[in-house]
């Protein structure tokens, strides 16, 4: 059996979420003998991204002539996309198209990208599904969704299959704590978000509940971001300046594997409050580091984390703020063992490989 691998998302710099996804799952399914595995190559990112109006011709290029042409030429029996979109000028005749599909919260929420975007992706998204045989997606709750859109729009014959993410945390060789808390100017104890500053996020409300907490408890603890400032987040930088809270709330920027490590292992606790996910990757590396986890009170959160962690509403500006004090003052421990053996990149390639196996 010949397949080709979508490896595009590991071809970028800081890979997180999906491009972690791609590598975890190709180093599984490349061990299996019984298949041929090729990858699509990491060419497109080579290519300068200047001037625009010149080159923005080549990655066209690519999804709709080579790669079609690629997988009909090679007679490969499965195309494995990790980029959520398959936009082929035609569909190779006897190649089976695997998309990969994390989550559709730009088709279920407006308000979480640019308008824009927001359209331009729903638009890619359905020429994708029109050209796919099988979706793989990556928690039962986020299957549902996808079931129910595709149902609206006449595509709900297609197999959906749930294999669930893992996270693969190395203790650092170098380095320690104090100096990455140093780095960043971290003098006290503090909660810790770790992710994309964006709506989806839910990152005003973590600051107001956080606010509330502040003043409600008087209380030194700060509030960490560790990840990039992403989109839309403008109303959160004016909270925390009309409020005067420049003091207790620390953006960090990009952080690297070792610092995103001791960030978390020095922890209070882990505050995730996200209005949407497809999985949820962070707070499981912070279950498995040990670290006390509040999160939002959403299905998909129950479904993968079950009694391991807290949970809040995250429109509820006052409940988050009294589970922050719940989480530091309760003396019982949240049993996460359990939780965890659900969750193996070994298992999860396996399971694509059945599915693989299933459809010849």
């Amino acid at each position: 059996m010949k397949v080709l691998y979508d490896n595009r998302p590991t071809c970028v710099k800081n890979a997180s979420g999906i491009p972690i996804f791609a590598k975890r799952i190709f180093d599984v399914i490349s061990r299996d003998k019984r298949i041929t595995l090729l990858t699509s190559g990491c060419f497109l990112e080579k290519i300068p991204k200047r001037p625009y109006r010149l080159l923005r011709f080549v990655p066209l290029f690519y999804y709709v002539l080579y790669l079609p042409a690629k997988l009909s030429l090679g007679r490969y029996d499965y195309y494995i996309e990790n980029s959520y979109f398959f936009l082929p000028l035609w569909k190779p005749k006897n190649t089976k198209i695997i998309t990969v599909v994390h989550d559709i919260g730009l088709i279920l929420f407006d308000n979480i990208q640019t308008k824009k975007i927001t359209k331009h992706w729903r638009w890619k998204f359905n020429i994708s599904m029109k050209k796919t045989d099988i979706i793989v997606t990556v928690s039962e709750t986020s299957k549902k969704d996808i079931q129910r859109y595709l149902d609206t729009i006449g595509l709900g014959t297609i197999p959906i299959y749930c294999i669930y993410n893992d996270v693969q945390l190395e203790i650092p060789q170098t380095g320690n704590s104090q100096e990455v808390l140093k780095k960043y100017g971290i003098d006290h104890d503090y909660f810790l978000f770790l992710g994309t500053l964006e709506p989806r996020k839910n990152p005003l409300n973590m600051i107001k509940a956080f606010h509330t907490f502040k003043i409600k408890y008087r209380t030194d603890i700060k509030f960490v971001f560790a990840g990039g400032k992403g989109w839309l987040y403008d109303d959160v930088l004016q909270y925390i300046t009309e409020h005067q809270l420049e003091d207790d709330v620390v953006f960090t920027g990009y952080v690297s594997e070792t610092e995103k490590y001791f960030l978390l292992k020095s922890a209070t606790a882990f505050i995730f409050l996200s209005i949407y996910e497809g999985f949820g990757i962070p707070p499981l590396e912070a279950l498995k580091i040990g670290v006390p986890v509040l999160l939002s009170d959403i299905p998909v959160f129950h479904e993968l984390f079950e009694e391991s962690v807290w949970y809040a509403n995250g429109e509820d500006i006052e409940e988050i703020a009294e589970q922050m004090h719940n989480i530091l003052t309760t003396k019982s421990v949240k049993d996460t063992h359990a939780v965890l053996t659900k969750f193996s990149w070994e298992k999860s390639g396996n399971q694509l490989l059945d599915i693989i196996y299933e459809g010849q």
